[in-house]
């Protein structure tokens, strides 16, 4: 009885185990239900985050990986600190990394910090007729409201748990207007992506 009761309790431990989570900045494996229906701009936001918490922890090897990870997306940055930033992970590409090749565009990007009550207001224009997409993401400090709306001033997406992802398909090329609100009580760095 007790044996039955040992065999029991390790299948439900093994189980529980089996249902735990990689964080948000762990690239699923290859070929998993989650890494094939991840968005580019989603992969592109958890692969930001994860090449600046290893360049902060000083670990070469999780750069490294996240450097090949932002070599293959191939992402656009939005301002020269970006640009810089992007530059400097991209040099801990190892000497022998494979020539990367497909997309000559990816998604751009765009970082920022917002101080407690702040809120910045961004504008992009997306294609009619293809599905557009917006993740943010926050990388230090509290989440972050992000609210597009539309050049009639409708709201497309309202979101405040982090990650954010918008997705939706203008019905024609037009610009949106993009808010990102820190209503936390401190400081918050993010990165926001679209695609």
């Amino acid at each position: 009885m007790i044996g039955a009761r040992l065999i029991a309790a390790g299948l439900a431990g093994l189980a529980l185990a089996s249902c735990a989570t990689a964080p948000a900045d762990v690239a699923p494996p290859p070929g998993s239900p989650t890494a094939a229906s991840e968005s580019r701009a989603a992969r592109l936001a958890r692969t930001l985050l994860a090449a600046e918490r290893a360049e902060a922890a000083d670990d070469g090897p999780a750069l490294a990986e996240a450097a090949e990870r932002l070599a293959r997306i191939a992402p656009e940055a939005a301002s020269e600190a970006d640009e810089a930033r992007l530059a400097r992970w991209l040099e801990a590409l190892p000497e022998d990394a494979p020539p990367m090749r497909g997309r000559a565009l990816g998604p751009a990007y765009r970082s920022g910090t917002l101080d407690p009550g702040a809120s910045a207001t961004l504008e992009q224009t997306f294609l009619g007729g293809r599905a557009a997409q917006i993740v943010l993401r926050v990388a230090k400090g509290p989440d972050l409201r992000l609210t597009v709306r539309d050049q009639a001033d409708r709201q497309v997406c309202d979101g405040r748990a982090d990650p954010v992802e918008c997705r939706w398909t203008p019905l024609y090329t037009q610009r949106h207007r993009i808010e990102i609100a820190n209503d936390g009580p401190r400081v918050s760095k993010f990165y926001i992506v679209f695609d």
